[in-house]
């Protein structure tokens, strides 16, 4: 980047160390205000879950979510190890005063006097994450504002290095990177050796995220991008565009527009797992508009209004839409969920999962498998669809219904009495079980909680002379079979199983696992909980793979 627009009034350092010391407690202040008054992160149970794991060595799979998922692989490498060290909490926040002090110092040396009040703006948009819960997307982005710091100040080696902890940390970050730098290059008439060695660093680190998910694939569907959020973002960079072509030194910020709204143009037309998160730029657009309209001089003024106006509005609006589903502040509470626990606790079998109705923030996913039950779903709507369709058809019909529950091993279904259901499947699900025609009995009943038993319930493992699961783990699956022959592991299926026992690992219908098992014993199926023992497990040539036939 360069080191000042033509345009901007060069500051004083010390009016500089004053802006960045003025965000950094602007932000703080912020962040503290909504973790003291405000409701509980949107994602934040999630983030839990995953740090949870992490904890406990459960980095590589994890047998708890979707019948099996590599936990790290699928969202975020890197964010759930410091998380496990400090916490959640305490990580974001630094992130977010982190943000705020990377982006005034790039844009006070880049515009100068022009940036005050924008920098300032964005101190206190980037306390959002404590409200949003976008723990590893913060730091991501965080990490994403720190490359370009150092290419601002032509350290292009560590900017590398910076490049690969954003991709590490959050591949959407990583991809508002390439956004932003794109932005710049496509500004410059004349590229050096490091600009392309850059460029290079980007490809190497995009190739390991590929690496990654070839190695460990995980099938994330595709996430929507709603209509109206593709036409907010049409509108905001179109006016985005109009305002930079009044405005001396902004070039890089219209090619910023330009290339986000033709970025949106294609995400909306081709479904992928990216979707509605290539909107998440808007959490600081109006910080950016700003800074647009002060190089522009805050002229022609309507335009500069509408412009204004308009990024607010797609800045503040999404934030406003999460209040509803946040002010219940129970199922955030242990409290809440111990009566629902207790009962599985003295009911549940190691040979079946628990379903629970999906409520407003998904707490669900924390608290019932830290509580060492696995669960049929998890925490996040994209992959739910992909392996559940069934439950998001228009009509969800008693047959339709019991066929997943055997498919998925459920016995026991929760559904919450007193507390908002998740908007996309959770109503339908709770209608049929209330009707009284889902084949379901209820079997408990407490204030917050209705537990229903499904009478015909199928065990997770499945073969001759009744094999039955002993232990089920987030690594590591126990189990004793009377008779040689074939089984059915209603887990998914991964190559990284060990079998510790007489027999072979094999890919089963529906994704699932095929145990050949030559002798009555018990047995265990394991995965590596850290990728040094999934490497010194491959190295050593212990996983017992079936042969095909």
């Amino acid at each position: 980047m360069t080191a000042a627009a033509a345009t901007a009034v060069d500051l004083p350092r010390f009016l500089r160390r004053r802006e960045l010391l003025l965000g950094a407690v602007v932000t703080a202040a912020f962040a503290g205000l909504i973790l003291a008054l405000g409701p509980a992160p949107g994602d934040a149970a999630v983030h839990l879950y995953r740090t949870f794991l992490v904890q406990h060595g459960a980095l590589v799979w994890d047998n708890f979510w979707y019948s099996g998922t590599y936990p790290l692989a699928s969202y975020s490498l890197l964010y759930y190890l410091p998380a496990a060290l400090v916490g959640n909490l305490p990580l974001v926040f630094a992130a977010a005063v982190g943000s705020t002090l990377l982006f005034s110092s790039i844009a006070l040396r880049e515009w100068g006097r022009a940036a005050l009040w924008p920098a300032r703006v964005f101190g206190v948009l980037a306390a959002a994450p404590m409200f949003t819960g976008l723990y590893a997307y913060s730091l991501g982005f965080t990490a994403m504002l720190g490359t370009l710091k150092l290419l601002q100040l032509r350290k292009f080696k560590l900017a590398i290095l910076c490049a690969a902890l954003t991709i590490g940390f959050s591949p959407l970050a990583f991809a508002f990177l390439c956004l932003v730098v794109a932005s710049y290059a496509v500004t410059q008439r004349r590229f050096t050796r490091r600009h392309l060695w850059f460029g290079a660093g980007l490809a190497a680190a995009a190739g390991v995220e590929v690496g990654a998910l070839v190695l460990f694939p995980t099938n994330t569907g595709v996430y929507p991008f709603h209509w109206i959020d593709f036409v907010g973002v049409l509108g905001v960079t179109t006016l985005g565009v109009l305002v930079a072509r009044h405005a001396r030194g902004a070039s890089t910020l219209m090619a910023f527009y330009i290339l986000w709204g033709l970025g949106s143009v294609l995400v909306y037309i081709v479904p992928s797992p990216l979707g509605d998160n290539w909107t998440r730029l808007g959490a600081f657009v109006f910080p950016v508009m700003l800074l647009t309209a002060s190089l522009a001089g805050f002229r022609p003024r309507r335009l500069i209004l509408l412009a204004l106006a308009g990024a607010l509005t797609y800045n503040l609006v999404p934030y406003f839409l999460l209040i509803p589903s946040r002010l219940d502040s129970q199922p955030q509470q242990a409290s809440f969920w111990q009566p629902a626990i207790g009962f599985l606790q003295r009911h549940a079998q190691p040979g079946y999962r628990v379903e629970v109705v999906p409520t407003a923030e998904h707490w669900e996913a924390y608290w019932i498998p830290k509580a060492g039950f696995p669960l049929a779903r998890g925490g996040y709507h994209q992959l739910d669809v992909v392996d559940n369709p069934m439950l998001f058809k228009k009509h969800l019909t008693p047959s339709a219904y019991q066929g997943w529950l055997r498919l998925t091993s459920v016995r026991y279904v929760l559904l919450t009495r007193t507390a908002p259901l998740d908007w996309a499947g959770g109503p339908k699900e709770a209608r049929l079980l209330r009707s009284g025609n889902s084949g379901l009995k209820v079997v408990d009943r407490t204030k917050n909680w209705s537990i229903y038993e499904f009478p015909d319930a199928t065990p997770l493992l499945t073969g001759p002379a009744h094999p039955v699961v002993t232990s089920f783990g987030h690594t590591v699956i126990r189990g004793h079979v009377f008779a040689a022959g074939s089984y059915l592991l209603r887990a998914r299926y991964t190559p990284y199983w060990r079998l510790k026992g007489a027999g072979c690992v094999a890919r089963g219908p529906d994704k699932m696992t095929l145990l050949e098992l030559t002798q009555p014993e018990s047995f265990a199926l394991a995965v590596p909980g850290t990728p040094a023992g999934l490497v010194q497990e491959v190295v050593d040539g212990k996983r017992a793979t079936c042969k095909p036939s």
